[in-house]
């Protein structure tokens, strides 16, 4: 199994590469800067189709690239908080707000019906999924990121797209919450590594991932100041002769996670 995080710059995609053979996106960034994109990249890796693709953020650096993405591969089926109908994000986004991901995302709403259809064999890979709720819980994008928890034998790997302190504290009310986040192995740091993404009750029982990844680009939104926070509350790996316990797109480009049902490895950069 292989999860590809790449240098999106403030966005998020990561490719994931099942043992038997299937592909899932989570998230779907591009970079303005390269021009990368996952709709070429994938045609240029031969994949031509895609088992789910996962949004967990409905902002517009989680989907720049679906417009062009769902014309060039099959996408089977289509995971984001599935409280918040199409409508919804129009509403929350506000019509000038909408650009060609979300608009692509909404307008993919009104055709895959069902936000959980039925599980297929993904050599291994299991998810656990949490949301709140709109509009009850919340009615701000980042709030109703939905967090993805990817699972493998020798692997967990924690997606929680834009989520801030005020709704992991709504999710930290419950107890499968709780009980998902205590064997994180590797945490996507929430928000693109931004403060009002660091919260202190995650780790309050003891638990620290092994490494702590944070995609994100240049200096802006003060993305770089929660270094030190995450690498208080993270183990630490050795990386290439270095040991590290926060790894950036920003700093070391594309990140490979590759594992196998015994153990997992990690490379960065190429």
């Amino acid at each position: 199994m292989q999860i590809r995080i790449f240098d999106v710059e403030h966005g998020g995609c990561a490719l994931v590469t099942t043992d038997n053979g299937k592909h899932l996106l989570i998230d779907s960034g591009h970079n303005s800067t390269t021009g990368w994109r996952p709709s070429v990249y994938l045609l240029q890796q031969g994949i031509h189709s895609l088992e789910r693709v996962i949004i967990t953020n409905m902002d517009e650096d989680h989907a720049s690239d679906l417009h062009r993405l769902r014309n060039t591969v099959r996408i089977d089926s289509i995971y984001r908080n599935p409280t918040v109908s199409a409508e919804a994000i129009r509403y929350l986004k506000g019509q000038d707000q909408v650009g060609p991901g979300i608009d692509a995302l909404a307008d993919m709403m009104t055709t895959f019906t069902d936000s959980l259809p039925a599980v297929p064999d993904l050599g291994g890979i299991t998810f656990d999924f949490f949301w709140n709720s709109y509009p009850y819980d919340f009615e701000d994008e980042n709030n109703l990121s939905i967090v993805c928890i990817l699972r493998y034998p020798s692997l967990n790997v924690c997606f929680p797209g834009d989520m801030e302190v005020a709704g992991w504290r709504k999710l930290w009310e419950r107890q499968d919450f709780r009980d998902a986040m205590s064997n994180i192995q590797v945490l996507v740091a929430s928000h693109h590594g931004r403060m009002n993404g660091c919260c202190p009750e995650l780790y309050e029982y003891g638990w620290k991932p092994q490494v702590t990844i944070i995609s994100d680009s240049g200096i802006q939104y003060a993305t770089q100041e929660t270094r030190a926070w995450y690498r208080a509350r993270t183990h630490g790996i050795t990386l290439n002769n270095e040991f590290r316990r926060v790894i950036t797109t920003r700093r070391d480009g594309r990140i490979s996670i590759i594992a196998t049902p015994e153990q997992a490895g990690l490379q960065v950069g190429g």
